[in-house]
């Protein structure tokens, strides 16, 4: 019994600490933001700075504290090319679940949706910013640097529909679904916020999955794309607010 609980101590301390880093890079990524954008003059000019400075610093981070804990070897965090890739389905299975999530939100009163995320982006800087470079940020964070923290804890988890889920790939999910709360301050509305958070979960397991099930980051990035790409299109087409 007492070996029972130790080792839960062990897994929930590690746990702490690795959402810990997480948030640490997270708010050291909003402070180098807000330093970014003191003059209003900018951000109008150049809207995608914000963003883009945002998750170069979490790139940044991400990456020197993985070359930190892995001693130089950061192939253990996903760094390496995949092996199995399910290209088509990974492809197929993100653009449907990112249009679903977006057709859900066109549902809502248009009065919670009434903020726009990218209404000052061109289609061009959506492409770059948003399908591309946000996608490689985000995932280095959550399936690179999160997950790979809580590697040891894989042997730990659930199956659903004979899929086993890991620890990692929850916790990595959940972090990366958190991110998303934050969008309760920009004045977007509670039901909005709701799918957002939702769908950004189901994009995590999705996304942990293949990066567990082909130890790279590679699928994961590919799923958060073209998740990206079937929600923006899909809100260009129903003419929500993207």
């Amino acid at each position: 019994m007492d070996v029972f609980k130790n080792k839960v101590v062990v897994v929930a301390i590690r746990i702490i600490v690795v959402i810990f880093l997480g948030l640490f890079i997270l708010n050291i990524s909003s402070l180098v933001m807000m330093f970014s954008l003191v003059s209003p003059d900018l951000l109008k000019s150049k809207p995608w700075l914000g963003g883009f400075s945002t998750h170069t610093t979490m790139l940044v981070l991400s990456v020197l504290i993985m070359l930190a804990l892995s001693k130089g070897k950061i192939a253990t965090y996903g760094f390496k090319l995949a092996r199995n890739i399910q290209l088509k389905r990974i492809v197929l299975l993100s653009l449907v679940i990112g249009i679903i999530g977006t057709l859900i939100q066109s549902c809502i009163p248009r009065e919670e949706t009434a903020f726009s995320f990218l209404g000052d982006y061109s289609f061009i800087q959506i492409m770059i910013f948003v399908w591309i470079y946000a996608s490689i940020c985000e995932e280095v964070l959550t399936r690179g640097l999160i997950q790979g923290c809580l590697e040891p804890l894989t042997k730990f988890g659930f199956s659903v529909f004979k899929l086993h889920i890991s620890l990692p790939v929850l916790i990595s999910a959940l972090f990366f679904a958190f991110m998303h709360i934050m969008l309760l301050t920009t004045g977007m509305g509670n039901a909005t916020v709701f799918i957002i958070v939702l769908f950004a979960f189901i994009l995590g397991i999705i996304a942990g999955y293949y990066r567990q099930k082909t130890e790279s980051l590679i699928p994961a990035i590919i799923v958060h794309m073209f998740f990206n790409i079937g929600g923006t299109c899909a809100g260009l087409l129903t003419g929500l607010p993207v």
